[in-house]
């Protein structure tokens, strides 16, 4: 690679620093403003003066609010766009050998024109064979015709997918099946080939919110369980208010007077915030596994975090 590449390269990733740094930044800001607040007993001075401990947070904490809303956007509108920049360069450029290894791509969601869309269950790039796949044609918003594919393989040499074990269904324009047919093969012809598949198979994380809740929407017609992906969607506007989690936490923290001083409620708060990261990552796997709700198992780390931290806040307000 060149040296502008690698420069571009490394651009492209600093937005994704930047988001995963700007909760420790506020962490340890509003550490050290407090605890030397509280150091130099200037904290109890404010609360002498009849200033609450209460309505000295209230700023710190609308700052975090204000992060925290920042944050989604900022995630959405410039560190996916340029993660998938990045991505892009060490496809065509970092890895010489591209897709050369045996590899696996699932849940795929492909609009082969505005009336036909295509869902992947599994993709195997080795010899290009998609499983348990549905196509679902539309005509004005109605579903007309679903096929439904064990197997779709390509073929090369006719620039077509041969189709193997499928049914044939046909609905009215009330979505009562009329026709159902079942065929063993044929060849259809579709736009989707399979660089295609390789190029659209985004991870949620590399998906912008809007994109995610269409695919998710689009899953849910085609009548497949998108669990895992609601998971990551709720995920990604929950995950955002560690900002505002962080400094609740960090406040309590850093007025406490400690005989180790600021050093103490500063690595307090570092171990408050792994733990927090450890919790909603705990949620997203439960979330996964269909134990609770996607939005419950995603908002579960903040909702316990609130509720200590808010607690926290109570018992020193004095």
């Amino acid at each position: 690679m060149t040296l502008s590449a690698v420069g571009i390269y490394y651009l492209y990733q600093l937005p994704f620093f930047i988001n995963i740094a700007i909760p420790m930044s506020l962490l340890l800001a509003s550490v050290f403003t407090i605890g030397i607040l509280s150091k130099n007993n200037e904290l109890a001075a404010i609360k002498a003066s009849g200033i609450s401990l209460y309505r000295l947070s209230a700023p710190l904490l609308l700052v975090g609010l204000l992060f925290s809303i920042g944050s989604f956007f900022f995630e959405d509108s410039l560190v996916i766009p340029a993660s998938r920049k990045r991505i892009e360069i060490e496809q065509n450029k970092l890895k010489k050998r591209r897709y050369t290894k045996k590899k696996i791509f699932t849940n795929i969601m492909y609009q082969d024109s505005p009336t036909c869309n295509i869902v992947i269950s599994k993709f195997l790039t080795e010899n290009n064979t998609a499983t348990s796949v549905t196509i679902q044609y539309n005509s004005n918003q109605t579903l007309v015709q679903r096929i439904d594919a064990q197997k779709m393989i390509w073929i090369p040499e006719k620039d077509k997918w041969k189709v193997m074990d499928f049914k044939v269904r046909n609905f009215d324009e009330d979505g009562n099946e009329t026709v159902s047919s079942v065929f063993t093969d044929s060849l259809f012809q579709f736009n989707l080939k399979p660089d295609d598949i390789i190029q659209t198979s985004l991870k949620p994380d590399a998906m912008r919110y809007n994109e995610l809740s269409d695919f998710i929407k689009r899953l849910k017609e085609s009548g497949n369980d998108p669990r895992k992906w609601a998971v990551n969607l709720h995920f990604k506007i929950a995950f955002s208010f560690t900002n505002f989690i962080v400094i609740l936490f960090g406040l309590p923290l850093a007025a406490m007077k400690h005989k180790k001083g600021i050093s103490f409620g500063a690595g307090m708060s570092l171990l408050v915030i792994f733990t927090y990261y450890g919790f909603i990552k705990f949620g997203q796997v439960i979330g996964y596994k269909g134990i609770l709700n996607p939005i419950l198992s995603v908002w579960l780390g903040n909702i316990i975090f609130l509720i200590a931290g808010a607690r926290l806040l109570y018992k020193i307000r004095q």
